[in-house]
């Protein structure tokens, strides 16, 4: 393990409770019904029992878990033991419907085309590696899989004076 992957493990087994929580308010407001609706816009809801979801970085289960209340069969996957222990937590019942796998995102411990689609959120920035990371995800992906990718680079004000100057004056 390099040192900066020992920094990313360590930074979310720390953030592991608090991350939990803002999931947990998502989960029980209507946040979690927007974003059901966003991924049925691109799951084909009347096959669901057929189709193999793989939720990639799932931390607190998220994904994991409202794809799980819809009837998915569902593989979650996160690097830090401490968010698959929240994931599990948090699904509560559904924990058992969902196959949680301690992994490295940039590393599928999975055979060629085994998912018909792949989910991520807020996982990207946080990676060492984001090209093998990519290069893996295809790799699993079915051939006509859906992958879907909602990142975002949250700490770019630090590197871009003008996005910089731009938080100061949001967070006032």
């Amino acid at each position: 393990m390099t040192k900066l992957l020992q920094e990313i493990q360590t930074y979310w087994t720390n953030r592991a409770e608090g991350y939990s929580q803002i999931n947990q308010g998502e989960l029980h407001s209507e946040q979690k019904y927007k974003w059901q609706q966003t991924l049925l816009q691109y799951i084909p809801f009347k096959a669901n029992k057929n189709i193999k979801i793989l939720d990639i970085g799932t931390g607190p289960g998220f994904f994991a878990i409202i794809l799980a209340q819809l009837g998915f069969d569902i593989t979650a996957i996160d690097y830090t033991e401490q968010m698959l222990l929240k994931a599990k937590q948090n699904a509560g019942k559904l924990s058992e419907q969902i196959d949680f796998q301690q992994m490295d995102a940039q590393n599928l411990n999975f055979p060629d085309e085994k998912f018909d689609i792949i989910v991520t959120r807020n996982l990207t920035w946080n990676l060492e590696n984001p090209q093998q990371a990519y290069s893996e995800w295809y790799r699993v992906l079915k051939k006509d899989g859906v992958f879907l990718n909602f990142d975002a680079n949250w700490y770019n004000h630090l590197f871009d004076e003008q996005k910089s100057k731009l938080m100061k004056k949001i967070e006032k």
